[in-house]
């Protein structure tokens, strides 16, 4: 089976075979598929293992805040970097912020807690 193709650039028709067209179209969906994802995987060396342990740290940490009682860890963002724990967010009182402070610094692996949580 035969299928009439026009290119730009090229002078008139060209007849080009169907099996011919899916593999082009095989390819050209492969190459977009690559360069679309690239750079989307993991990143290779030493950020790689540091970004998973901070990860764990601050879903650690996330955990110390909700069984914290009289304290909601909702509003409370955590960013963690190579130990340093910050938290950012709101709390209803000085008391809140601080029992947040002392919660993550409970947590084993956490070296330093940097608190910018504000009252409200």
């Amino acid at each position: 089976m035969k299928l009439l193709l026009s290119f730009p650039g090229f002078i008139g028709w060209r007849n080009y075979d169907v099996s011919i067209c899916r593999r082009l179209t095989c390819c050209l969906l492969v190459l977009v598929f690559s360069l679309a994802t690239a750079g989307c995987g993991n990143r290779l060396g030493s950020d790689a293992g540091v970004s998973e342990q901070s990860e764990k740290l601050a879903t650690q940490v996330k955990v110390a805040l909700v069984q914290e009682p009289g304290l909601n860890a909702a509003p409370i963002d955590i960013k963690v970097r190579q130990g340093v724990v910050t938290l950012e967010g709101f709390v209803e009182t000085e008391s809140q912020r601080e029992a947040a402070e002392k919660a993550a610094a409970g947590v084993k692996g956490v070296a330093t807690v940097i608190n910018a949580i504000h009252v409200k």
